[in-house]
């Protein structure tokens, strides 16, 4: 992470009639041994010996998700010079890695030191570590990122705190921190309101999104916004209760040199318990929201319901439909079949009268052919004493015909069902090859 430094006097700041630059220049960090920036916090004291210097050691961070929240992003020699030197404490360190976000107003051995840091939720972040450890040398380490640049914060701001006797405090900083992240949220909770009152809206006439579960995910989306939006008022109230305890602290560190002029405390309190009001109010949009979201959800549900209901409804009256159709199908196929079956009777009607009398008329044929001469006893005889030749052999023909034709017919009957049955096996030799291939088992 690069690493800048920027560094004010209160003595620049009154030669601008307590105002900061309307442009907040930071320098590069140099290498550790050229630079004593980080160590080096005496001042020229040939102007006024009350003299306080500002000093911020600043890191980009150019998103809250940063690759490695466990550790600070510094240089291990830097990390070192910077504890050393009390830039950041135990307690900062500990926050670094809670993604949650917090604050904290510190005092020990008469060292106020002040902590923030935003939620990390791949949002505008910022993270801080004031300390107030000496009466002539206020700052710390400021990693943010582009919302939060000390230009947007500081840029053209008066500083209040010009009590002639008290020691300079930076709590300008953390302040301005806590309005730029009531505004910002006010605006995304505006942004999440607007677009709750227009799914309202949609969903109330009827008009779904169920195309890749639509509504479904925008209502999720919905939710999780709330949730973070939720965290990061919760982070703003917690904020500004810890600047009020700090200014107390401030207050006290120095009670015995305020005289009177408290004013500077009582505009920052009153300030600070503006965003507070600000922030509450943000907190019932916010405390509505929960439900309005799960209200929409069940009106989606019901929506969907209805829709379901009714498409089950038609899905139920063209079932019927085809029903009646399967029907009339059926009603139909038995009547063809009813006439099938009578044709088929019919036919074996004819094929059984067709082989009783063609044997007969076949033998009767033959034999009345010119190459047989039959003899008889006279003109007047009707019949031939040969006559029983004819039965003779048509009986026997006849009985022949018809157990070739039954012979026949159970043949070709075993040969249907062999290749049926072979055909059958064979499908499901198929089929539970494509079964055994599709799921892996053998």
């Amino acid at each position: 992470m690069e690493l800048t430094k920027f560094e004010i006097t209160d003595s620049k700041l009154e030669h601008s009639n307590w105002h900061f630059p309307g442009l907040i220049k930071t320098r590069p960090l140099r290498d550790l041994d050229d630079d004593d920036f980080l160590i080096n916090h005496k001042i020229d004291r040939s102007y006024d010996d009350s003299t306080v210097r500002f000093k911020l050691l600043v890191g980009g961070a150019v998103s809250a998700n940063l690759e490695d929240s466990n550790n600070l992003p510094l240089q291990p020699e830097t990390l070192k010079i910077v504890k050393e030197q009390k830039w950041i404490s135990e307690e900062y360190e500990h926050l670094w890695r809670r993604d949650g976000g917090g604050s904290a107003a510190l005092t020990s051995h008469g060292i106020l030191t002040f902590l923030l840091q935003t939620p990390r939720d791949g949002r505008s972040f910022c993270s801080l570590s004031l300390v107030n450890r000496e009466r002539t040398h206020c700052g710390g380490l400021y990693i943010t990122d582009d919302r939060y640049s000390l230009d947007t914060l500081l840029a053209s701001q008066v500083y209040h705190n010009r009590h002639p006797k008290v020691p300079r405090d930076f709590a300008i900083l953390p302040i301005n921190i806590l309005v730029h992240h009531v505004e910002e949220t006010l605006g995304h909770v505006q942004r999440l309101s607007r677009e709750m009152t227009s799914t309202e809206k949609r969903l109330a006439e009827g008009d779904l999104n169920l195309e890749n579960n639509g509504d479904y995910r925008l209502l999720n989306r919905l939710n999780l916004e709330h949730i973070r939006l939720q965290r990061r008022s919760n982070f703003e109230l917690e904020l500004a209760a810890n600047l009020v305890r700090y200014i107390d602290e401030y207050y006290k560190m120095w009670a015995a040199l305020w005289e009177g002029g408290t004013s500077y405390i009582d505009d920052m309190r009153e300030k600070i318990d503006q965003q507070m009001r600000y922030s509450e109010q943000v907190q019932k949009d916010l405390d509505l929201l929960p439900q309005r979201i799960k209200n929409q959800s069940k009106t989606r549900d019901n929506k969907l319901n209805i829709q379901l209901a009714e498409s089950n409804r038609r899905i139920a009256e063209e079932s019927r439909r085809d029903n009646l159709l399967n029907l009339e199908m059926a009603a139909a196929t038995a009547q063809v079949a009813q006439e099938t079956r009578q044709d088929s009777a019919a036919m074996k009607t004819i094929a059984v009268l067709t082989l009783t009398f063609l044997p007969g008329t076949a033998v009767a044929s033959f034999f009345s052919m010119g190459m047989f001469q039959w003899p008889f006893q006279d003109a007047s005889t009707v019949s031939s004493p040969l006559l029983y030749i004819y039965f003779v052999i048509t009986i026997p023909l006849t009985l022949l015909v018809y157990a070739t034709w039954v012979l026949w017919f159970k043949y070709s009957q075993a040969h249907y069902k062999k290749s049926h049955d072979e055909g059958l096996l064979k499908f499901e030799q198929d089929l539970k090859a494509r079964v055994r291939s599709a799921t892996g088992t053998w």
